[in-house]
C-alpha cells in the first residue's frame, strides 16, 4: 500500500530539488504529480472508510477522531503539524523531520518507526 500511495514520490522530490534553484515555482507537471497523489490519496481513504463502515464505525466517531488527532499538536487547524524534539545535547529546539540538531549536530534519536503515510 505504500508504494502505491508514494508512487515515484522519491524520484519527483529529487527532480525538483534539482529544478529548484533554475525556476520560480512548480510546473504544470509537478502540479499534475500533486494532483495524482491526492486521488491516490482520496481512494485510499475512501476504502478505508468503507472497511470501518463495514465494522459498525460511525461518521459521529470519525468526525471525534479527526477531532481529536488534530488537536494533538496543540493546534486546532485541521492539519498534523509535526511538532520539534529538543536537542539531548544542547537542549535546543529541533525542528520536525531533522536527522541533527541544527545548532550542535547531534543526530535525534529516533523515536518512532516510519508511519504509512511518513512523506506523503
Amino acid at each position: 500500500m505504500i508504494g502505491y500511495v508514494l508512487g515515484e514520490h522519491g524520484r519527483q522530490s529529487a527532480r525538483l530539488a534539482t529544478q529548484a534553484g533554475s525556476r520560480s515555482g512548480p510546473s504544470t507537471e509537478d502540479l499534475f504529480g500533486i494532483e495524482d497523489r491526492v486521488d491516490r490519496l482520496t481512494l485510499i481513504v475512501a476504502a478505508m472508510w468503507s472497511l470501518l463502515e463495514e465494522q459498525g464505525l460511525t461518521e459521529e466517531q470519525l468526525h471525534e477522531r479527526i477531532r481529536a488527532l488534530d488537536e494533538a499538536d496543540g493546534v486546532p487547524d485541521g492539519k498534523m503539524t509535526p511538532q520539534p524534539t529538543t536537542c539531548r545535547s544542547c537542549a535546543a529546539k529541533v525542528g520536525a523531520g531533522l536527522a541533527a540538531c541544527q545548532f550542535c549536530g547531534t543526530a535525534v534519536a529516533a523515536t518512532a518507526q516510519p508511519g504509512p503515510f511518513d512523506g506523503v
